[in-house]
């Protein structure tokens, strides 16, 4: 048969020589190392990039590569970096995700991936006790916040099994709610008047009894009503409790974005912020954003087991094994095996030290609350519920200014807060996530501003 000798032989390779490798692991440590050193955290000049060449550079090129990334990137794990939501992820999980990159398993399949199944499996049984939800709960991992929170609300609306009528959903959110909530609504066939904003407090918080008025203004729809523990600006936490006592007194559906909050299940000093999350129906939680994780790494939770099975559900024809594929469930097919770095991660720190890093984060943010009380030039426009704190400058600075500050800030080098608007109003936002972060940051973080700010008052 003609061809039949042909074999499929490319100019690829997946192994190295084991000396090329060693060298090369040799100086992984090094890059690995400067990520994690005390350093600006954003860059003041990042590299020009090289074109992508015809012929390949070879594995020789990777430490110099390397570098130019590392200078070109912001620094999450730089004690100086107090601004966003966005975690460093701990050396040993950014270590173990290269063991978890290099197998690849595929979740979609038992077979593609023995233990990472098992893994999943026993990382959603732990959250679900330790929210303290109940046996008939179920769970899937998916691949970030906004799908995580795409998911819950897509079995909300039926799932699956019931594909039509998202004409008749109402879903109930504040104006502090996350980006992705309104996406999802969106996704799954809304248009923007069947998002409805209920009123809420100076951070963002919902009110009850707004939600009472809401819910029964429209009690002849299908309502969801989405509360949130960890809000984006002000880290802001819902009356969870009494939201869902008005989403059961009305017969709606009550989802949880706990994408930020939800590290508080191994709290011990701020379980109380918790309070209410049982009396959900779906929760979305997020490893990647405050158990130091690599991203993506998100969950879905959804009380009922047959409700997730049917909502969530889909046959694989195509693995007739009889086994239970992880695949099953949710919105994605083939999915990164995340589970496994954040087992090794939570293995070898242990969930004490992880609850212990929260609470700690906690208190250094009251701290600086009351720090910024006090100050001269400096005030908090709220108290904080997390890890969250907001402030700006005592006298009123407008637009201009304030973006001058934040771009002199950014320049400088040295600490370094995100600019974010709320109602209206800029707002300097800090957000204490890694565990170098001390007093000593926060005392600098004052000054430099204050410096800048008076500079800027200057005539």
């Amino acid at each position: 048969m003609p061809g039949a000798d042909l074999v499929c032989r490319g100019s690829l390779t997946v192994r190295l020589p084991r000396d090329a490798i060693r060298l090369l692991a040799e100086n992984l440590c090094d890059q690995v190392n400067e990520i994690y050193a005390p350093a600006s955290p954003i860059p003041t000049n990042v590299p020009v990039l090289p074109d992508l060449p015809e012929e390949g550079r070879g594995h020789e090129a990777l430490p110099e590569l390397w570098s130019l990334v590392v200078a070109g990137s912001s620094r999450l794990a730089s004690p100086l970096m107090m601004g966003h939501m966005d975690t460093a992820p701990h050396p040993v999980a950014a270590l173990s995700d290269a063991v978890v990159s290099a197998l690849n398993n595929n979740l979609l399949f038992r077979e593609l991936s023995p233990i990472a199944s098992q893994i999943e499996e026993a990382l959603l049984a732990l959250f679900i006790e330790r929210l303290a939800l109940g046996e008939d709960w179920a769970g899937t991992f998916a691949s970030g916040g906004s799908l995580a929170n795409l998911t819950a609300l897509f079995a909300a609306c039926g799932g699956f099994t019931e594909p039509g009528g998202r004409d008749r959903v109402r879903v109930y959110v504040t104006d502090s709610i996350h980006a992705s909530v309104k996406k999802s609504a969106a996704v799954l066939g809304m248009t923007p008047s069947q998002v409805i904003i209920v009123a809420s407090d100076e951070t963002g918080r919902m009110r009850p009894e707004a939600l009472d008025a809401s819910l029964n203004d429209n009690r002849d729809f299908r309502n969801i009503v989405v509360g949130v523990l960890g809000s984006t600006i002000h880290g802001a936490v819902d009356p969870l409790d009494e939201l869902g006592t008005m989403a059961r007194k009305h017969g709606a559906w009550f989802h949880v974005d706990a994408i930020y909050g939800g590290a508080l299940a191994f709290s011990s000093r701020n379980r109380q912020v918790l309070k209410g999350i049982d009396r959900a129906d779906s929760i979305a939680l997020g490893p990647q954003k405050w158990m130091y994780v690599p991203r993506l790494s998100a969950v879905v939770l959804i009380k009922g087991r047959d409700i997730f099975d049917q909502s969530l559900g889909v046959d694989l024809p195509y693995s007739a094994t009889g086994e239970a594929h992880r695949g099953k469930w949710g919105l994605q097919g083939s999915r990164r095996a995340d589970a496994v770095t954040l087992w090794l991660t939570l293995q070898t720190l242990g969930l004490k030290n992880i609850g212990e890093t929260v609470d700690n984060a906690i208190a250094l943010t009251k701290t600086l609350h009351g720090l910024l009380r006090v100050d001269e030039v400096l005030q908090p426009t709220h108290a904080p519920d997390l890890n969250l704190l907001c402030f700006k400058p005592r006298g009123h600075l407008g637009d201009e200014a304030m973006t001058k500050i934040h771009r002199e800030l950014t320049g400088a080098g040295g600490p370094w807060v995100s600019l974010s608007r709320w109602r209206g109003e800029l707002l300097f936002r800090s957000v204490l996530l890694s565990p170098e972060t001390g007093t000593a940051q926060l005392q600098a973080l004052q000054d430099s501003l204050s410096s800048l700010i008076s500079e800027g008052r200057q005539p």
